[in-house]
């Protein structure tokens, strides 16, 4: 049945409380305990990726130790190749796209 709607403001406020009322005491009747063991499940889950991105993230960026040591010893000696060429065009590109 549809309740016929009157512009009172009383009636109104009273017939927002009433169906409150009545929509909460059918959630908590009708929600099962499973969801809760579920939901557990996941926070352990969660937590077992969260520990695994923290570990990620204190190690640092996975970086080749030698080759950046074999890379450092090149410039050092004056031994690696450097493209001028290519590094200026890349620093002008730059400064444009800093320009707007």
């Amino acid at each position: 049945m549809i309740d016929p709607i009157n512009n009172s403001y009383n009636n109104s406020a009273a017939a927002l409380i009433d169906n409150n009322k009545a929509g909460s005491a059918t959630d908590k009747q009708g929600a099962p305990a499973e969801p809760k063991i579920a939901i557990s499940q996941v926070d352990t889950q969660d937590m077992t990726i969260k520990d695994q991105l923290k570990d990620l993230a204190s190690s640092g960026p996975p970086v080749d130790k030698s080759l950046v040591q074999e890379i450092k010893n090149k410039v050092e000696q004056g031994i690696y190749p450097i493209d001028l060429d290519l590094v200026t065009e890349k620093m002008f590109e730059s400064f444009e796209e800093s320009l707007g």
